[in-house]
């Protein structure tokens, strides 16, 4: 039996005054998830473990086969560069970067916006400059935008490693003061320096380059700086997806699970009307799904939006694009395969934080119904549904099963 597993980035969530008390799936009309749901399995699961906060990367690579020891050696900054296909040498360190709202203060540089009021144009002029940097003792830096505010960060040359810190501050209460890079290790003593250099020499370039200005005089956030996380180099990682010899596909628009696709040897199916978020064309994924299980056994959607506004703190907007998505998703029924829905991990939209809440999941076998009652597909109603709660990695075995048999 083939198989599409629906990625819902960020699903899950917690109540919300602003719907009542319910979270956004809860208040969402989606006819065709509560259809799935009703006819199949469906419960919550912990996207790696219960109590772990999972991460994109990790809690989509769980998803992807990765085995579950191996999430602390999965870094996003080479995650980023494979989903760029970005070639990485021996010794290159890679690390995901954020344009970002950066002012200097008396107390050094100070991140007003991680994300520069989520900048969607652009970003590959404000790039240009910094194609190629000497950064001194043979040291070089290239940044590459991505999607979005989202870019990468290649530092090539001797004498580099990857235990640094981040620069980014993280998801904390802006302004929040821009952290140094420091090395984890005596060894990476060189590679934190090289980072904080780049970053101060970023934020005086883009603090001056002319879109920038043009940015404010609009009244928009400009991209002033570059803050860093997620320093790696190559590793070599294997999917029991790939292992099991399961020909698979990966519809997305997000750079980050692209990355992943390809670190695991899946199929990348890309259109610029795929994106990574609101405005990514639903019904064109949904027909490249169908397309690809001609040729494919497994075929994986992934759709970011639902996390960005929950890390906007925008649980309405969420829900009105949970139903849109759910009317988008009419033509998978009528494809003849089972149908997977999970998520890597859940955002909560009044914190804007990830949190260590299992995921909604369901899982529709066509022609199999177990229910003769309906089903709601949300947090309140999965939390006493039929699945019986399990991680990720276990929820994806019993998928594996079901095909081969």
């Amino acid at each position: 039996m083939k198989c599409i597993l629906l990625i819902i980035d960020g699903l899950g969530d917690l109540p919300s005054d602003e719907l009542g008390g319910d979270t956004p799936l809860e208040a969402a009309h989606t006819p065709v998830l509560d259809r799935m749901a009703a006819a199949g399995s469906y419960g919550l699961i912990d996207p790696i473990a219960a109590g772990e906060i999972p991460n994109t990367h990790s809690g989509v690579g769980i998803l992807f086969g990765m085995k579950p020891g191996q999430t602390n050696r999965l870094r996003r900054g080479p995650v980023e560069a494979a989903g760029l296909g970005l070639p990485m040498k021996p010794g290159d360190i890679a690390l995901r970067a954020n344009f970002a709202t950066v002012d200097q203060s008396a107390d050094g540089l100070l991140v007003r916006d991680r994300r520069a009021g989520r900048i969607s144009q652009d970003t590959a002029e404000l790039a240009i400059p910094f194609k190629l940097v000497q950064l001194g003792d043979g040291i070089t830096a290239s940044l590459r935008n991505t999607d979005q505010h989202r870019a990468v960060l290649l530092l090539s040359g001797p004498g580099l490693d990857s235990r640094v810190s981040d620069t980014d501050p993280g998801d904390i209460a802006m302004p929040a003061l821009l952290a140094k890079s420091v090395a984890q290790v005596s060894s990476a003593g060189k590679t934190a320096e090289k980072i904080n250099t780049f970053v101060a020499l970023a934020h005086r370039e883009l603090s001056a380059h002319p879109l920038n200005l043009k940015r404010i005089q609009q009244g928009k956030l400009p991209a002033s700086g570059i803050i860093t996380r997620g320093a790696g180099a190559t590793s070599g990682f294997n999917s029991r997806i790939s292992d099991a010899g399961i020909s698979t596909a990966l519809v997305s628009g997000c750079n980050t699970v692209k990355g992943l696709g390809r670190l695991f040897g899946f199929d990348i199916i890309s259109d610029k009307r795929f994106t990574a978020d609101r405005f990514t064309d639903l019904d064109a994924k949904v027909e490249a799904v169908i397309t690809a299980l001609a040729s494919h056994d497994l075929v994986y959607l992934h759709i970011k939006a639902p996390d960005l506004f929950s890390h906007d703190h925008q649980p309405r907007a969420k829900k009105e694009f949970l139903e849109r998505m759910d009317g988008a998703l009419g033509p998978l029924l009528r494809s003849g395969a089972m149908i997977a829905v999970s998520a890597d991990h859940t955002t909560n939209s009044n914190t804007g934080a990830h949190t260590a809440d299992p995921v909604p999941a369901l899982l529709y076998i066509p022609g199999q119904r177990t229910h003769q009652r309906s089903v709601y597909f949300g947090e309140r109603w999965c939390k006493e549904g039929n699945l019986p709660r399990q991680p990720s990695s276990e929820f994806l075995q019993n998928i594996t099963e079901i095909m081969s048999n």
